[in-house]
C-alpha cells in the first residue's frame, strides 16, 4: 500500500495537470492512495465514494468541499459528513482527509470528480478557497471542519477554545475574498492523513 510513501511523480493521461485528474480507472492501479507533491502542494490519489451524488445532503463534491475518508484502508473519500469513518469517539467531521481540487484556478465550487470515479484531493499547500458558507472568517483565523453544517465546509475556532475537530487550514485572506461562501487559506500544518 501506498499511503505514507511521498513521491514526486504521478500519471497525468489526458489531463493537463493533477488537480483535473477524474478517471473512472487508474492507469496504473497501484497509485491508488499514493501521495505526492507538486508546486508546493500535496496531493493524495484517491476514489470517491459512489454515492456522493447531489440526491445527498452534501450534494456533489464541488472545488473546496472537504473530503472525509470513508474506508481509509480503501482510500475512498466522500463529502458527506455522515458517510465518514467514526475512528474512536471522534465525530464524522474529525475523518478529514483533504479538500477537493480545484479544475482550474479561482474555481472555487466547480464540480471535481464524479462520483466512483478517481482524482485527487489535496492535504497541504495553498488553496483557492475551501466552502465555509456564513462562517466568515479573517486571515489567520484557523479553519476546521463544521461539525454542525450538512454541508462539507469549515467554520473558524473561537480564540482560547480547544478545538473540537480536525484543524484543516489557515485562512489567508477573508472569506469571500475570491469566491462568495470561500476562504482563501493554506491547508496543513496537521497530517490530515494520520488524524486518528
Amino acid at each position: 500500500m501506498p499511503a505514507g510513501r511521498l513521491d514526486q511523480t504521478i500519471y497525468l493521461g489526458p489531463y493537463k495537470d493533477v488537480e483535473a485528474i477524474n478517471t473512472t480507472v487508474l492507469y496504473k492501479p497501484g497509485e491508488l492512495g499514493k501521495q505526492f507533491q507538486v508546486n508546493n502542494k500535496s496531493y493524495q490519489v484517491i476514489q470517491v465514494d459512489s454515492g456522493a451524488t447531489s440526491s445527498t445532503t452534501a450534494g456533489t463534491p464541488v472545488a473546496g468541499h472537504l473530503a472525509f475518508w470513508k474506508s481509509r484502508a480503501s482510500y475512498l473519500v466522500t463529502n458527506d459528513k455522515a458517510q465518514a469513518e467514526n475512528p474512536g469517539n471522534a465525530a464524522g467531521a474529525s475523518s478529514v482527509a483533504g479538500v477537493f481540487c480545484s479544475v482550474s484556478l479561482g474555481a472555487a465550487g466547480t464540480a471535481t470528480i464524479t462520483a466512483g470515479n478517481y482524482g485527487v484531493i489535496q492535504q497541504r499547500g495553498t488553496h483557492v478557497g475551501i466552502l465555509s458558507g456564513s462562517n466568515t472568517a479573517a486571515k489567520g483565523d484557523v479553519l476546521g471542519s463544521d461539525s454542525s453544517s450538512g454541508t462539507a465546509q469549515c467554520q473558524k475556532y473561537t480564540p482560547g477554545t480547544a478545538p473540537a475537530v480536525t484543524p484543516v487550514a489557515v485562512a489567508t485572506a477573508a472569506t469571500g475574498a475570491v469566491t462568495a461562501n470561500y476562504t482563501p487559506c493554506r491547508i496543513g500544518g496537521y497530517d490530515l492523513v494520520d488524524q486518528p
